[in-house]
């Protein structure tokens, strides 16, 4: 049995997380950009869940089918947090929006999307990631 040759191991370059990924990327506006993914995420969920075609979900949230389309193929260009937050009222979710001071062990403060069982999804906020 010949011997397989052994190419030596390149190293890879590793850069440690934000925690944002559209920070890491460089994306105009990340924080805001993290906090639609999540809300969409939480669209999708529902939309699963009751096992909705796009058209059925489309019907749901008041718009068409392409724009279900867009939402769930993550082209979250002219959806503001504010236009999925109603979509997920017309999806009969009730939303919570609290103010509340960070904490001073935190240098900045953050925007989180919670989901029913307490699952937090947490963002920069775009103010304080401007004053840093």
């Amino acid at each position: 049995m010949a011997k397989k040759k052994q190419s030596p191991v390149e190293e890879i370059e590793c850069e440690i997380s934000s925690g944002n990924v559209f920070a890491d990327l460089g994306i105009e506006n990340p924080e805001e950009e993290l906090t639609k993914a999540k809300l969409v995420w939480e669209i999708e969920q529902i939309i699963k869940k009751r096992r909705l075609t796009q058209v059925a979900a489309a019907k749901a949230m008041g718009i068409n089918q392409p724009k279900v389309s867009a939402l769930i193929g993550r082209k979250l260009n002219g959806f503001s947090v504010e236009r999925l937050i109603h979509f997920l009222n017309m999806l009969g979710q009730d939303i919570d929006i609290v103010v509340r001071p960070k904490p001073r062990t935190r240098k900045i403060a953050i925007i989180s999307v919670y989901h029913e069982t307490g699952t937090s999804h947490s963002t920069p906020s775009p103010m304080a990631a401007k004053s840093r």
